[in-house]
């Protein structure tokens, strides 16, 4: 297993992140969903999608499909911690070409227990800012292995509770990370950050 807990360099050039993207490490971002719950309807169902955090009755969860192709030993992962529990992890974001349109939040994770494996997953925030700015206040991440559920045509059939259980079911179940606030605080600083350099290089600011 390969230490995953390094630092990169702040800025690659287009040669460099190919091969970043290559490495069997990396496990590219195939979609994204924000799920969150709104309140119970007086009959005690829970219906609906809500993208209004930090408004929203529940905190929204961020599921994040990954293409595991590379690596399709990940694809248990989510057996594992169903039956052996989350075990102990470390897990770190890494910042490339910051303050920059080509802007990757990179997250880190190695696993200790119950078993060890480590991947990377870089996150384009010119795509998927909306993630990196539900994950800043949560504090958590659901992964899942790809490829992705079409929930996009089940939003429009099932409530939020049996849109997440035919998700997880479709996926063969998924694994929920959490990290600490001081971690919490670094991505949320260096997001803010991010948007504020975006917006004055646009002109926006």
């Amino acid at each position: 297993m390969s230490d995953n807990n390094q630092r990169y360099k702040p800025y690659m050039s287009d040669k460099e992140l190919r091969a970043f993207f290559e490495s069997s490490e990396t496990l590219s971002v195939q979609d994204a969903l924000i799920l969150a719950m709104t309140p119970p309807q007086q009959n005690g169902r829970l219906s609906g999608l809500s993208f209004t955090f930090p408004d929203a009755p529940f905190p929204p969860q961020t599921m994040l499909w990954v293409d595991v192709t590379k690596r399709p030993e990940i694809r248990d992962l989510a057996r594992v911690h169903a039956t052996e529990g989350p075990g102990t992890s470390t897990l770190t974001w890494s910042y490339i070409n910051e303050s920059r349109l080509d802007c990757y939040f990179v997250f880190h994770v190695v696993m200790h227990t119950p078993v060890r494996v480590s991947f990377r997953i870089p996150i384009f925030l010119r795509e998927w800012y909306t993630i990196i700015d539900t994950v800043s206040q949560t504090g958590s991440i659901s992964l899942l292995a790809g490829p992705p559920v079409n929930w996009r045509e089940l939003q429009t059939t099932l409530n939020t509770v049996e849109l997440e259980a035919t998700i997880h079911t479709q996926a063969g179940g998924g694994i929920t990370l959490t990290f600490d606030d001081e971690m919490q605080r670094e991505l949320r600083h260096h997001y803010e950050n991010h948007v504020e350099a975006i917006m004055k290089r646009l002109g926006r600011g």
